[in-house]
């Protein structure tokens, strides 16, 4: 991963300040405060203008914040939006923060605006705390607004795309992974992936960006896991696993599919598995994972690590009985109904990447007991294949990392001559 500085993200000119009026002022404004961890926002619509007429504020927010002796002080914000083509007039400011004096227990009122506040409102608005000190007056302009977005590239992203750079953009999805889990557009990976180069990348970012691809579709198109070095991408795949409980409790509570985090997973897994002796492997897994949990009960533990193996096996099953004459299963048990996904499975493993356009687990498997195994496990009658017999659990976590390793590296050599032979 690059260790350059982070470049400038943010471009200020195009983010369209001048058109920034009524419900869109509003909606910039609101996106700003979840953010920055307001809770119970609400939007005060119905009144006449953008928002209400209900105390004059559009917005209401609450925000918790801790105080010297440990507990949490809730404060309660009003928020006015005055989207305008010239400075704010002082009058429309003074008439909001003497109306504010009418409601008890508020802590803070924000006077937002697209433009700016004379010299002359911002010292009146000094004057009136130094007598009345709540609620706490903010003025938030222009250059406020500008610099609340350049910390928060997730809002910039939802609202002005185009005002973002390449490396903005980045930060951005990073932003919006790790907060709501939310995905961004093909698009959007495929410029940060020809950027790649260019963009100054963490260990999150990389985990984020790649469940984002599994999210939109296949990883073949943007290998990310053999795009960094082996150990840049053990930092990867060990900020993912110390972070699974978070991710999965995450996606659980939120109604997001975890699919794409289980195939991120089991993608980084397969890469290191490349690069890496499967008791290595098994080593880091359980030093990243087990060592920060040796409190937690074995049970928990398996919840949550068993997903992740169990999909690395189910992928493995699908590539390796595609054609396979001794093992029959349904097709596609772990990959996408894309009836490509199994022939591409390890152009993953190309730097560069490929350019395509683009309920019930339960499942029969049926053995014959005559043909040979072509990745060279010994079987007969007696001893069945090892990727469909083992029973995967914390404690053989580094026998089934043997057994994968020997699976891939037999079908990724197959997939290479493959390829060299067509061409």
């Amino acid at each position: 991963m690059s260790t350059r500085t982070t470049k400038e993200w943010l471009l200020p000119a195009s983010i369209p300040f001048k058109e920034l009026k009524g419900k869109d002022l509003e909606e910039c404004v609101y996106w700003l405060l979840d953010a920055m961890g307001a809770k119970d926002l609400e939007w005060r619509v119905g009144g006449s203008g953008g928002g209400a007429a209900d105390g004059g504020r559009d917005l209401e927010a609450h925000f918790f914040v801790p105080i010297a002796d440990g507990e949490i002080n809730e404060q309660i914000w009003w928020i006015e939006c005055k989207g305008r083509n010239k400075t704010v007039e002082q009058e429309a400011v003074k008439s909001s923060v003497v109306n504010s004096m009418a409601f008890e227990g508020l802590d803070y009122l924000v006077i937002a605006s697209n433009t700016q506040f004379s010299n002359p409102t911002q010292d009146w608005v000094k004057e009136w705390q130094k007598k009345y000190p709540k609620p706490k007056v903010e003025l938030w302009d222009k250059a406020h607004l500008e610099r609340f977005l350049s910390r928060h590239p997730d809002v910039v992203l939802r609202l002005f795309s185009e005002a973002l750079s390449v490396e903005g953009r980045f930060q951005a999805m990073d932003s919006r992974f790790w907060n709501k889990l939310e995905f961004v557009t093909p698009k959007m990976l495929g410029d940060i992936w020809k950027a790649r180069e260019d963009i100054n990348f963490t260990a999150m970012g990389v985990f984020a960006v790649i469940v984002n691809e599994f999210a939109n579709g296949k990883i073949t198109r943007h290998p990310w896991g053999v795009a960094i070095d082996i150990q840049s991408l053990l930092e990867v795949l060990q900020i993912g696993l110390v972070n699974v409980p978070y991710l999965l409790n995450r996606s659980s509570k939120g109604g997001v599919d975890a699919t794409p985090i289980c195939r991120a997973f089991a993608y980084l897994l397969l890469v290191a598995l490349d690069k890496l002796p499967a008791k290595d492997l098994a080593k880091f897994i359980s030093d990243a994972l087990y060592d920060q949990w040796n409190d937690v009960p074995e049970e928990v533990q398996e919840f949550f690590l068993m997903p992740i193996v169990d999909q690395l096996l189910s992928e493995m099953k699908d590539v390796c009985s595609a054609d396979c004459q001794r093992i029959s299963i349904p097709p596609n048990l772990a990959l996408t109904e894309d009836k490509d996904e199994i022939e591409d499975y390890w152009q993953r493993f190309e730097p560069e990447g490929i350019n395509k356009k683009d309920a019930d687990r339960r499942y029969l498997v049926l053995e014959g007991h005559d043909a040979p195994c072509m990745v060279g496990f010994t079987v007969d009658k007696d001893n069945s294949c090892p990727l469909f017999d083992i029973q995967p659990t914390s404690k053989n976590i580094h026998d089934l990392l043997d057994i994968i390793k020997k699976v891939a590296a037999f079908r990724k050599a197959q997939a290479t001559k493959k390829r060299k032979d067509q061409n």
